[in-house]
């Protein structure tokens, strides 16, 4: 399965050549895009800037003609009411008993994902907030059958990034984690994926800033991956904060270069391989155990 976030027409050259060489070599069969698609509403005209997704689908089809391509909508779907990113992009929320078609989940290879949306309100009490309740609580029963679970969003609920962190690591995620952590924590959710920062950044299993085993093989908590570094017009950004003001912090990445993650389900083990896209080079891995 292949894990992207942050993707659009330029800068992302190197994701698209290393993703659809994967697509050719059978490494993946399912691409998730933790939104910013096409980053159409950087350009101008902004009434109608239908060629930049047009563009962006010509070059992302090599990789999602022969897969399932499923999104999480971003910041930069919103212009008009998501209507691009809707009529374009239609995933499956009426199966999901979702009332949205921004939210909705889906099972594949043995994972259960939760898509939801970042960029609609999700705060306790919200139809949202009961919708994600309830989809999990739906995806524990179904356990057996789909051990792992996996939710899907734009923004950071964990994050390090040094450029942003007042405003997103401080503030915007303090929030999120009050409305969702104790969620995802209830039902034990092995794995939160993201984007929104424009770099690479995984935690320890970790809940409430207590950190869960690090070998990853009783893990106690939810790993959090920052995954937004598949390229576009606004760069990559290679700052972080020191490791000793982030102590659940496992990794992160180290330069300018765009990447990708890949991800391996099995019964018992999810298996990680962040991946530089400009050369193919594994510069992250790990192993989630249940």
């Amino acid at each position: 399965i292949g894990l992207i976030a942050d993707m659009g027409v330029v800068e992302s050259n190197d994701t698209m050549s290393s993703l659809t060489e994967a697509t050719k070599q059978g490494q993946i069969k399912l691409l998730v895009h933790a939104g910013d698609i096409s980053y159409a509403d950087d350009y101008k005209p902004v009434e109608n800037t239908s060629y930049i997704w047009d563009e962006y689908f010509d070059l992302v089809q090599p990789i999602v003609a022969n897969m399932p391509y499923m999104t999480a909508p971003g910041n930069h779907e919103r212009p008009f009411d998501f209507a691009s990113y809707i009529n374009r992009l239609r995933m499956p929320f009426s199966q999901s008993n979702s009332p949205s078609p921004l939210y909705y989940s889906f099972d594949y290879l043995g994972v259960h994902f939760t898509m939801y949306s970042t960029e609609e309100d999700f705060s306790n009490g919200t139809v949202q907030n009961r919708w994600i309740e309830q989809d999990l609580a739906k995806a524990v029963e179904n356990r057996k059958s789909v051990p792992w679970i996996v939710v899907v969003g734009h923004r950071p609920l964990y994050c390090s990034d040094l450029i942003q962190y007042i405003p997103r690591c401080l503030g915007e995620a303090v929030i999120f984690r009050k409305d969702l952590e104790w969620m995802l924590h209830k039902y034990k959710v092995d794995l939160y994926v993201c984007g929104h920062n424009h770099q690479y950044e995984r935690t320890y299993p970790v809940y409430n800033f207590t950190i869960g085993d690090k070998s990853y093989k009783t893990p106690n908590g939810t790993v959090y991956i920052v995954d937004g570094g598949a390229g576009s017009r606004e760069h990559i950004d290679p700052t972080f904060m020191e490791d000793s003001s982030v102590p659940w912090r496992a990794a992160h990445g180290h330069s300018t270069e765009t990447s990708w993650l890949r991800m391996r389900p099995g019964p018992t083990t999810l298996e990680f391989e962040a991946v530089r896209s400009s050369d193919n080079k594994v510069f992250d891995s790990f192993v989630l155990h249940r």
